[in-house]
């Protein structure tokens, strides 16, 4: 476990010298909702609490951006030579795995720290319970769209445009098609079929069901519960076989 930790600690320690990035999502976060949400909150009548909803909405894409970043870093550290760095020492690639999976679990505790405390304090009225498990579903999605991330990585290592394209539409399509802004039965059908594909639908909808929202505009919890551990378990379990059996000898050129 020493090493794990020494391996994360060798990444956060660059990715957090000065934690600018963090900053700025917090930034980013605060005028989003004081403006945006405010705004549009004032346009959805059918809505008492939609700036509730935006808010939860917008810490979903949050997990999923960090989750993508982590897809990311693992295609950068190809491209800037240090993924032959790390091949080469005497660890097994499974600790490999796990640690550029913690590392973004960190990531994603420190970005989500201020917004989804204010997320929660803007909601109230809430149990410890219901807190922590809208928490652990932020992880568990974030763990899920991490695996599916680092699952994709590979192609980068054989076409690095082909991996950007496949993961920007890929990105464009999950958080559009999906109920992160839009509760399902406000969708028209055409986008409500398509929503039902996107994770996000269950991991916004599952926080939300946690979070004390009117289960009516939700989809079923076992439901979600069960998609995003279907997600989590393929996704990771794919990109450790990747790791094992793929990245040994490719090139990142």
């Amino acid at each position: 476990m020493s090493t794990i930790l020494r391996l994360i600690w060798f990444d956060l320690k660059q990715e957090l010298n000065p934690p600018i990035w963090i900053v700025m999502e917090w930034v980013v976060f605060g005028i989003q909702l004081t403006v945006y949400g405010a705004l549009i909150s004032r346009l959805v009548t059918s809505m008492a609490d939609y700036l509730q909803f935006y808010a939860v909405g917008f810490v979903i894409m949050m997990t999923f951006e960090i989750g993508s970043h982590t897809g990311r870093h693992f295609v950068e550290h190809a491209h800037e030579g240090r993924l032959p760095y790390l091949l080469s020492l005497p660890i097994p690639r499974w600790k490999l795995f796990l640690t550029v999976a913690l590392q973004g679990g960190v990531e994603l505790a420190l970005m989500l720290t201020v917004p989804l405390s204010v997320t929660l304090s803007i909601i109230g009225n809430l149990t410890p319970i219901s807190a922590l498990s809208a928490v652990a579903t932020l992880f568990w999605l974030g763990f899920g769209v991490s695996g599916l991330m680092l699952g994709l990585s590979f192609i980068a290592f054989r076409s690095a445009d082909l991996y950007t394209a496949i993961v920007t539409a890929l990105s464009t399509m999950i958080i559009r098609f999906s109920t992160v802004l839009y509760p399902m039965i406000f969708l028209p059908a055409s986008y409500a079929g398509a929503a039902a594909f996107s994770p996000l639908t269950y991991g916004s909808d599952l926080v939300r069901f946690f979070l004390g929202f009117d289960p009516n505009m939700l989809v079923n919890p076992q439901i979600a519960i069960a998609v995003l551990t279907a997600l989590a378990v393929s996704t990771l379990g794919l990109s450790a076989m990747l790791m094992q059996r793929i990245v040994e000898g490719v090139k990142s050129g």
